[in-house]
């Protein structure tokens, strides 16, 4: 369950939480951006340190350098001179160094210089000592210049120590400098800050160390990151750890020594400067958090007084009581939210105010029963009252039992139940008025949940004159049936007595179509007279003249038998021979392509042909028709164009086409022009295109062009079925498409769209033959 809490406490709460997060995050920001920041700050300053510290004890140290080169330079400018006592006032009391050797090109220690501190008895064990591996004179040797040593053990004075050597001449003069020097040198060097430093050897050894002297000898940093970065990178920064203790630190090479220079500072919070900053920050945040604490109730307090005011207003309005005057308060945010709510008051007012009126106001009866108190009603509307015909005050409070409301009290019982179980119930029964009268009604109820209280809502309407409509519908509709099923027979049977005309009228079309044939038999026919009258006629006027030759010279030879007269029997019938062959030649070509026409039309064979070869014989077939109409006929189609097709019906299609035109396109007119060509298409396709320059086709004919019995010549010897039987040659035996444009005045075109190989699927379709339309 959901904590609840008091306003006053809530804002005490988050005040405080408030303070709490703020000291957290200024925490983190002061932890996780400051502190690296001043870490950063801190070791940018122990690298100038430690590059300055290295300088200067470079300069300092450097002194004892140049004090054993003019040591050397005096041994070697002045042969006679006492070396010996050189060395000694080399090493006298106060000076840096504890011993001094000069050792020969043997490398053995010609002689010895030591300070009195030291004992003068060890000089005479030290001369002849052979110092060929020792790593200084190495190193010295190898350099040929001043080199320092690593820590190591004086054989003077057994103390832990370091060495210069210089070279001298053939030799080498080597110094010991005790690590008190270093140690004082180094503090000399660093001056008085607060930072520790440290003098490093290039084993990592401390030979000098200016917070704790007894780190000498006994701490080695040799495996510490920082130095082992310090063989890579120059004056590197890091962290080292020091008797337990990490310490920010910068770590500076000198050359010159070929030693280095430590300088660190405590890391952490143990750094002199975050320690303070953190303290002050949390004393700060501190203090900010006591101070909230401290605060927050009052001003809790403040916030929550017009809040609660504001509350108080609310819970009345929710109550139904009238809430007085709205608190008007100085906060800006405050006031707008209680004048916000005073209009919201205002409004929802009206809106139940208006709800309510529709309520009252509804043609259907509504009510709200209460479940808990077996439905009684606790809210009816005005048509309830009048469909009841009893007053409001009859129904408040009461039961349909104790109003006797239901004509079955037990019909009642079972649709309560009805109800409870699924939440929903409707049903019709009968219900008796005030007055006792009955009526039937439609009951719908609904269980709802207002302001968390069960409710049912029950809406009632009179729907006994509806039922007696519905009944008188339903008599009308069993009389409807009847009339409907009489007439359906009526249907069937006019339908019977159509299919019997469509049938007659489907034989009549036959007959017309079997018409078009001895019409178009007979135009072949007179197109094969035509054609064959020309050569025949002259063939028998080239025999006569021969048989007239005959008689001639059969008549001259009975006088007697002259040369003459035989070159002339012999031209006249060299002459009609050649005439007649010629004539009967033209003949036999007639008759050969007339019955190659007459077998494709009349067969529908499938076999390949060229068209232009094809389209020639028709034109042939059509000259006595154009030439009596007087039209022209113009082919252009290049030659090659091979079809696998039905050479009949594409020769009745072309027929067709050529004769509707000289029928319909060029009536009353003696000059018409036909033109037959192809159009560019696909390799597998040819477009065949007809044109003429006749009438056209009027727009309103032009959709229903190759529809059956549509013609403009009805009744004057068209049969409207030419173009008809052309569409469906195309369409069903050739396996094409078929299109017209045209434009009255101008002409008409018909196009031809046909596979140059046909389908064989309708290579057994019936065609019609040629006819005109």
């Amino acid at each position: 369950m959901t904590r609840r809490w008091h306003l006053r406490t809530l804002l005490i709460w988050l005040l405080c939480t408030s303070s709490l997060v703020t000291f957290v995050v200024i925490g983190a920001v002061l932890f996780f951006v400051r502190v690296p920041q001043i870490t950063a700050e801190t070791r940018a300053e122990l690298s100038a340190d430690a590059t300055d510290l290295a300088h200067r004890s470079e300069v300092i140290l450097g002194a004892l350098e140049a004090q054993l080169d003019m040591l050397a330079a005096l041994m070697a400018a002045t042969p006679g001179v006492d070396v010996q006592a050189a060395l000694d006032q080399a090493v006298a009391e106060g000076g840096a160094f504890v011993a001094i050797y000069q050792v020969g090109a043997d490398d053995a220690i010609a002689r010895v210089g030591v300070a009195h501190s030291a004992g003068l008895g060890r000089r005479e064990q030290l001369v002849g000592n052979d110092l060929s591996r020792d790593p200084l004179l190495l190193r010295v040797r190898s350099r040929r210049e001043a080199a320092w040593s690593d820590k190591y053990i004086s054989p003077v004075s057994g103390a832990i120590t370091v060495g210069i050597g210089v070279p001298a001449g053939r030799g080498v003069l080597v110094g010991e400098v005790p690590l008190a020097y270093l140690l004082k040198t180094l503090r000399a060097a660093s001056g008085s800050g607060a930072q520790g430093v440290s003098i490093l050897d290039r084993r990592g050894e401390v030979l000098a160390d200016s917070d704790r002297p007894g780190r000498v000898g006994t701490v080695n940093l040799a495996g510490e990151a920082l130095f082992l970065r310090a063989r890579e990178t120059r004056d590197p920064i890091g962290t080292v750890v020091l008797d337990g203790r990490r310490f920010d630190a910068a770590l500076a090479h000198s050359h010159g020594l070929d030693w280095y220079f430590l300088v660190r500072s405590p890391s952490g919070i143990a750094n002199p400067r975050i320690g303070p900053a953190v303290d002050l920050g949390v004393a700060a945040l501190v203090g900010s958090l006591l101070l909230g604490v401290l605060l927050a109730p009052f001003w809790a307090t403040s916030v929550a007084r017009p809040i609660n005011a504001i509350t108080e207003r609310a819970r009345r309005v929710a109550d139904g009581e009238a809430p007085g005057e709205w608190p008007r308060l100085r906060t800006f945010e405050l006031n707008n939210l209680s004048a916000d709510l005073e209009r919201m008051h205002q409004v929802l007012r009206a809106r139940e105010q208006e709800l309510q009126a529709i309520f009252d106001a509804s043609p259907v009866g509504i009510g709200v029963l209460d479940p808990q108190r077996d439905y009684a009603f606790i809210k009816v509307n005005e048509a309830v009252c009048q469909l009841l015909g009893l007053p409001a005050s009859r129904l408040l409070g009461y039961t349909g039992v104790d109003i006797a409301l239901w004509d079955d009290p037990a019909e009642r019982a079972e649709f309560y139940t009805r109800l409870s179980s699924q939440g929903i119930a409707q049903t019709e029964a009968l219900l008796r008025r005030g007055d006792g009268n009955r009526f039937l009604a439609a009951i719908i109820t609904r269980n709802v949940s207002i302001a968390g209280l069960a409710r049912t809502v029950w809406v009632v309407r009179d729907v006994t004159a509806l039922r007696r409509i519905e009944s008188e519908i339903r008599q009308l509709n069993t009389e409807l049936e009847a009339r409907v099923e009489k007439r359906t027979e009526q249907l069937h049977q006019a339908n019977t007595e159509l299919a019997a005309t469509v049938e007659r009228l489907q034989l009549t079309l036959g007959e017309l179509v079997r018409a078009e044939k001895l019409a178009s038999l007979g135009s072949l026919v007179a197109g094969i007279a035509h054609e064959l009258n020309t050569p025949l006629g002259n063939g028998v006027m080239a025999v006569s003249s021969v048989r007239g030759a005959l008689s001639t010279f059969r008549a001259q030879s009975a006088g007697g038998l002259r040369r003459s007269m035989l070159d002339q029997l012999l031209e006249a019938v060299d002459t009609g021979t050649d005439i007649a062959g010629r004539n009967l030649a033209r003949a036999a070509e007639l008759v050969t392509s007339f019955k190659q026409v007459a077998a494709d039309q009349t067969s529908s064979q499938r076999r390949g042909f060229d068209l232009d070869e094809l389209t020639s014989e028709i034109v042939l077939t059509l000259r006595p028709l154009l030439k009596k109409s007087g039209a022209t006929i113009e082919v252009s189609l290049p030659p090659g164009i091979h079809l696998e097709s039905y050479p009949g019906p594409l020769g009745q299609v072309l027929t067709n086409l050529v004769s509707n035109a000289v029928t319909h396109a060029f009536e009353g007119r003696s000059d018409g022009h036909i033109r037959i060509g192809v159009d560019p298409a696909a390799d597998d396709r040819v477009v065949i295109r007809v044109d003429d320059d006749g009438s056209g086709i009027a727009p309103t004919l032009l959709p229903r062009v190759f529809d059956p019995f549509v013609t403009t010549r009805m009744g004057r010897g068209g049969t409207g079925l030419g173009l008809h039987i052309a569409h469906n040659l195309v369409v069903q035996v050739l396996g094409g498409s078929i299109a017209v444009h045209s434009e009255p005045g101008v002409g008409t075109r018909f196009v031809l769209d046909l596979p140059r190989v046909a389908p064989l699927a309708v290579a057994g379709a019936g065609t019609a033959p040629p006819t005109v339309g």
